[in-house]
């Protein structure tokens, strides 16, 4: 037997129908907000996320999924979706368009790492970019419009830790301190912090093997922003301060990427445990101008799906729990079976889910069927309903039936959804 590759999963039915309603909820609410979904390839050049994610983030130096093509060109199953989402921007020449550009996007992503608990190889992500516009309130926005996707999910206990890494204008000087900082207690870094030391001291801070108290000691980017940093910082926490949005300055969150300037923020949640993270963002002004483009300020973040479908499963069980659409069975006999299937068209353009058995045997068979598919109703054309233009409508949970006239029959199904 040929088995899912490790990392991977299928999601079967009924869970699927979770799913459908949680990007339902998510993909309506960003839509409500203004942004439109971008689709970009699962495949991409390994050069958009070596220039930037960067060369020393674990994404880049273990878990990328790299091939060569018959070309011998690098390629790469995507690990995330800010950078496509700028490669787009630039390419399409989205620019000369009103700002900002605003999307959403959800689907598969892959990155080499030890599956565990809602952390798969090949896993699913929604996410939102905002590019074009450098006002604090725009980053408000992104956050605010986490918080109202949750809440329409049903989920509390919501809060957000931010923080600001500066920008071209004040972060070297950070750097110069942080690793002159970090150099005293070389000794007691890991391998991987021994090498980021020199490379980019801030992934430093990322790193989940360091002893905390030491990681607290640093010097924080906060208290070395330039002027245009530390106004954009104050005015963020200002502007979530009165849309009552609960927050953290966290002087150690930089996030795993090195395309992040000024404001970095992770949404947590109190039902995740000890890894409270729920989703990660921030600002990348230099990104789109790396990729080619020209010099564009933008804003973004991406949540993990099964981490989410996760909480929502277990602490959400009204949407969880909801019921699948009205399902109708077409029962029919061999003479009525060309009616079956126009019945069905019918139902179908009126936006009913509509099955129909397709073996020659009896009603009786036929019915039995419909109980173990889980339908509703089962609804029966024989010769009689076929010449008369009638259908009968059988409520497969009380065993009551009725004759309909088959034109009214949308209307009466409509009329038992509700």
């Amino acid at each position: 037997m040929i088995k899912t590759v490790k990392g991977t999963t299928d999601i079967l039915a009924p869970e699927v129908l979770l799913w459908q309603r949680v990007e339902g909820v998510l993909a309506s609410t960003a839509k409500a907000y203004g942004y439109e979904e971008l689709r970009t390839p699962t495949i991409e050049v390994q050069e958009l996320f070596s220039v930037s994610v960067g060369q020393t983030t674990d994404i880049v130096e273990r878990e990328m999924y790299s091939f060569p093509d018959k070309k011998g060109r690098h390629l790469v199953l995507r690990p995330e979706g800010t950078a496509p989402a700028c490669r787009a921007y630039v390419e399409h020449q989205l620019n000369v368009q009103p700002s900002p550009s605003k999307f959403f996007y959800m689907g598969s992503f892959f990155r080499y790492e030890q599956p565990q608990s809602g952390r798969k190889r090949e896993f699913h992500s929604f996410g939102v970019e905002a590019i074009g516009e450098q006002s604090h309130l725009q980053d408000a926005e992104v956050i605010d419009l986490v918080f109202t996707m949750l809440s329409r999910l049903g989920l509390t206990g919501l809060s957000v830790d931010v923080n600001s890494i500066g920008d071209a204008s004040c972060r070297p000087q950070y750097k110069e301190l942080l690793q002159a900082s970090l150099k005293t207690h070389e000794d007691k870094l890991c391998d991987d912090c021994k090498r980021r030391l020199m490379e980019n001291p801030l992934r430093v801070l990322d790193c989940k093997r360091e002893d905390p108290q030491l990681l607290a000691s640093l010097p924080k980017s906060v208290d070395f922003l330039c002027d245009e940093c530390r106004t954009h910082h104050a005015l963020l926490l200002s502007a979530l301060d009165s849309l009552h949005i609960p927050y953290r300055q966290n002087s150690r969150l930089v996030r795993g990427l090195d395309y992040y300037t000024k404001t970095v923020f992770e949404v947590l949640s109190e039902d995740l445990g000890a890894q409270s993270a729920l989703l990660g963002g921030g600002r990348y002004d230099y990104l789109v101008r790396q990729l080619g483009g020209p010099q564009t300020p933008a804003v973004g973040w991406g949540l993990g799906m099964e981490r989410l479908i996760a909480i929502v499963a277990a602490h959400s069980p009204d949407l969880a729990a909801s019921l699948p659409p009205l399902r109708i069975y077409v029962v029919h006999s061999d003479t009525a079976t060309t009616a079956a299937f126009e019945l069905r068209r019918r139902l179908v353009e009126s936006g009913v889910a509509v099955d129909i058995d397709v073996r020659s045997d009896s009603f009786g068979k036929q019915l039995a069927r419909a109980s173990r598919r889980g339908a509703r109703y089962a609804i029966i054309i024989g010769d009689d309903e076929s010449s008369r233009g009638t259908v009968t409508v059988k409520d497969l949970s009380t065993g009551t039936q009725e004759t309909l006239e088959s034109d009214g029959l949308a209307e009466y199904l409509d009329g038992r959804s509700r």
